[in-house]
Formats: C-alpha cells, sequence, structure tokens
C-alpha cells in the first residue's frame, strides 16, 4: 500500500530532498518517524496548545539541518534525524519557564540550546556505541535546571498540585500522546495520532497501547493518583518508550509493551534524585532492553541444534540477518 506522503508529495530523491521536508521529517523524529505529513500534524498538535511553543519547535526544526550540515555530518540528514534533540528543547523551553513573544532572553536562550544540541549530538554519537535518542536534550534542560537560580533570563514555572476527584482515563490517554510533544491537551493528543497513523498505523496502535499502560500504571502506582493520570504526567514516557522499542529492536510488540510498563514505573525515580524525569525513564528503558537483547544474541539463550543451523527458520537474528534499526 502506497504511503499517503508518496501520493501526496513528489517522489524523493536522495540527496535532492528540499530543505523544507528535512524540517517537516525533524520534526516528524519526535515520534520516531520520517514523514512530512507527521511532522506537520505533531508541529499542529503543539501549535494547538500553545502558538509560542510551536514557534520555538519551527526555530529548532528550521535550523537542525542547517547546523548538521556545518558539522560535516550528511549520513541521516534525509531522515530527520537532526531535529529530534534540538525540537525536544525547544518545545521543553516555554513548558517550563516564564516566556513570551517579546522575551528576547528567552529566544536567545532557545538559539543557545538548539546549537549546543547540535553540537552534542555530534559528539555523542561519535563516542557512544548504542542509539543516544534523547540524551542530549536530558543533558542540556538539567544543565539549564542547575543554572536557572543563577541566570535572571530563566524564571521557573511553579506548578501547583492539581485536585482530581475523579479518573477520566479517555481523557488521560489523549493527554498522555499530547506531553509526548509537551502539549497536554486532548486536541493535541489526537493530532499527535493521527500524525503517527498517516506515517505508520502499527506504530500509531502502540503508542496508543502505551499510553492506556502509562495511564493504567500511573493511577495504579502509590503516591501518584488521579491528578497526575489524567494530566498525562506519567503516560507520555510509555508512549515513547513503546514506540522506540519497537522501531529500534526490531518491531516486537510484547517487548514494545514491557517498555511502556517500565517506562512508568521509573518515573518516581528521579524525583528521589531531585531531577525533572522528563523524557528520561523512556530513555533508560531503551537501553536496558537494549542491553538485555545484546546479552541474549551473545550467548545467554541456550539453542538447540536446529537453531543453529543456518538455513533453519528458527536460527538466531545474527544468522538470519540484522533485524534493529538503530536510530541517533
Amino acid at each position: 500500500m502506497t504511503p499517503l506522503v508518496e501520493m501526496i508529495l513528489p517522489p524523493a530523491v536522495s540527496g535532492k530532498l528540499p530543505y523544507w521536508r528535512l524540517v517537516l521529517r525533524g520534526c516528524s523524529q519526535l515520534c520516531f518517524q520520517t514523514n512530512e505529513l507527521t511532522g506537520l500534524l505533531f508541529l499542529a498538535a503543539v501549535l494547538a496548545a500553545s502558538p509560542l511553543t510551536a514557534a520555538y519547535m519551527l526555530v529548532a526544526a528550521i535550523l537542525a539541518p542547517g547546523g548538521r550540515m556545518l558539522l560535516g555530518q550528511k549520513q541521516t540528514l534525509e531522515t530527520g534525524l537532526p531535529g529530534i534533540n534540538p525540537c525536544l528543547i525547544a518545545i521543553s523551553l516555554p513548558s517550563f519557564y516564564h516566556t513570551g513573544w517579546n522575551d528576547f532572553g528567552m529566544w536567545g536562550v532557545l538559539l543557545c540550546c538548539v546549537a549546543a544540541a547540535i553540537v552534542l549530538v555530534r559528539i555523542l554519537v561519535a563516542r557512544l556505541p548504542f542509539p543516544i535518542t534523547a540524551l542530549p536534550f536530558l543533558i542540556i534542560f538539567w544543565v539549564l535546571w542547575a543554572l536557572a537560580p543563577y541566570l535572571d533570563v530563566l524564571q521557573p514555572i511553579e506548578f501547583s498540585a492539581t485536585q482530581v476527584a475523579d479518573f477520566h482515563p479517555l481523557t488521560a490517554v489523549g493527554r498522555s500522546l499530547g506531553e509526548a510533544l509537551f502539549s497536554p491537551t486532548v486536541v493535541s493528543g489526537s493530532l499527535f495520532l493521527l500524525g503517527l497513523l498517516v506515517s505508520n498505523w502499527r506504530h500509531a496502535i502502540i503508542a496508543l497501547l502505551g499510553a492506556a499502560i502509562g495511564t493504567l500504571v500511573s493511577y495504579y502506582y502509590g503516591g501518584t493518583g488521579a491528578a497526575n493520570a489524567d494530566t498525562g504526567l506519567y503516560g507520555f514516557n510509555g508512549v515513547l518508550a513503546a514506540v522506540a522499542v519497537y522501531v529500534i529492536c526490531g518491531g516486537r510488540l510484547p517487548l514494545s509493551l514491557l517498555a511502556a510498563l517500565l517506562a512508568t514505573v521509573l518515573m518516581p525515580l528521579f524525583s528521589l534524585l531531585g531531577l525533572q524525569a522528563l523524557s528520561a525513564p523512556f530513555v533508560l528503558t531503551v537501553w536496558f532492553l537494549l542491553a538485555l537483547d545484546w546479552i541474549d544474541n551473545h550467548g545467554f539463550r541456550a539453542r538447540t541444534e536446529d537453531e543453529n543451523e543456518p538455513g533453519s527458520p528458527l536460527a538466531s537474528p545474527q544468522r538470519r540477518g540484522p533485524v534493529k534499526e538503530q536510530a541517533t
């Protein structure tokens, strides 16, 4: 079946992709897609929650491919991967700090953070032998959070405790999907899900399952209650972890659902450490499952004689060919 994006846009020619398509693909990589329509819908999802945040995201998405070109790294340019971390730090800033259209200091912070993300991605990709996913974003955000008391330009938003008497599962799942883009509204979540659907229907279903698992686990998790479950603060890591593991670990549904569960359970750990969790639980979950997969594929799992035959359908993944697509 021909993807919708190929029916609407001209065929993509490697090495000749227009810059605007690189920008939209960068937006789509916020949930591990390479699809211009998905990027446009993700941008619309952010716009529905906050026009200023959408502007920040667009600036980051425009700068990211050009920054990667300046560094001379073009291997993953057309996938949109250079856009992940710059866009993440861009949409997080208005969510955690006071800013405005005329706050030129925060616009300067945005440009510095985007530049730092581009350089940090380049360094970490060269040094680490596994997918870095959102690690550069986390490093930059935590550094900003530590510097905030000493920089007048950074004015953190004080979040008041939300009292919710009743648990609304559908609302919570919708907000969990939107929270993946720091846009915790049902409208944003619906646009986010639609963006996945036009790219890969399997990823859309997995994201929905990840949101449901994260929501239910967060509701029944000790001390979380209806407030955090309803706002999507816990469920969004389930969304990201489920889709990321499905993409990176060879399309295995049980592993993806396990990832959603683990990522949600890990959330309170960062509160104990005095850190904003953000997407760190999903990053740790991806690394943990990749490590288990590596251990399993390098001698831990006992193999039968049939499995050791190269032509056997039970042969190990190494004998059948690569099953993982690793992303920066």
